[in-house]
């Protein structure tokens, strides 16, 4: 009996010790995206020109499947970006929006492939030009929304990559700076 007792005081002492600073704090996963849309919206008017990057099964084995971007040559356009999952229904672009201090795209394109911005994107030098047209609470880029000037006849690459960046966003932070929600690259035609 004696036995008994002391493991129930022992069971209570240990249980009322925890409290909830004990519990772990969720943690805040990568974004799951399968289902990207580049729509390129011609300034001056016109139709606009939409790329895809499909991952057929989520999260499975498969890669994601791509339509090439294909743009006239000196043109300006607005560049916007739709993410998804598809599986859930989840507009991932709504949620990248409400926590944009946390998150930014880089670009990565061919040297010279446009007249603005020059150059060949901010995924290797953050201080590189990339014309973006929206901002988090803080003044500093987000990239749901771009601009960009092509050049003459070109075919090279486009890439995009999502970083999010929890309390580590700064106006210098470059893309080796926190986790990788999206890196995707795209054929890039210039006619």
């Amino acid at each position: 009996m004696k036995t008994k007792l002391l493991a129930g005081l022992f069971f209570l002492i240990l249980f009322t010790a925890c409290k909830d600073d004990d519990i772990p704090e969720p943690e805040n996963d990568e974004e799951i995206i399968d289902y990207v849309s580049l729509t390129f919206t011609p300034k001056s008017g016109g139709v606009p020109i939409i790329a895809t990057a499909i991952d057929p099964d989520g999260e499975g084995v498969k890669d994601f499947e791509f339509t090439d971007i294909k743009l006239n040559e000196a043109t300006e356009y607005q560049l916007s970006i739709d993410l998804r999952n598809t599986a859930t229904n989840e507009d991932i672009g709504d949620e990248i929006r409400e926590e944009a201090d946390e998150h930014m795209f880089f670009f990565g394109f061919g040297q010279d492939i446009f007249t603005s911005p020059t150059g060949n994107g901010n995924i290797d030098s953050r201080q590189d030009d990339v014309n973006y047209d929206d901002e988090d609470s803080g003044g500093l880029p987000l990239g749901l929304k771009t601009s960009w000037t092509t050049g003459g006849v070109d075919t090279e690459k486009f890439r995009v990559v999502l970083k999010h960046q929890p309390g580590v966003k700064t106006a210098t932070s470059d893309v080796s700076v926190g986790s990788t929600d999206l890196d995707l690259e795209w054929n890039i035609i210039i006619q």
